[in-house]
């Protein structure tokens, strides 16, 4: 069984939390602002923006970090 978190590690893991929901919602965001900008063309750039992201991700996995 997993040991109970302290109330550091259980602060540590809200505050990770809270930022990747904010960085899903400012991605949203993006993607709206996009649309409404440049119209379709921007998920594209935004599907290959996550793409490399994405592989960037992986990398650095595969790396060890």
């Amino acid at each position: 069984m997993s040991e109970p978190l302290t109330p550091a590690e259980a602060q540590a893991e809200a505050r990770t939390a809270t930022a990747l929901y904010i960085f899903a919602l400012l991605v949203v965001v993006l993607a709206v602002v996009g649309v409404l900008i440049w119209g379709l063309p921007a998920l594209g750039i935004l599907g290959l923006a996550a793409t490399l992201l994405m592989f960037l991700m992986l990398g650095a996995y595969a790396a060890g970090f």
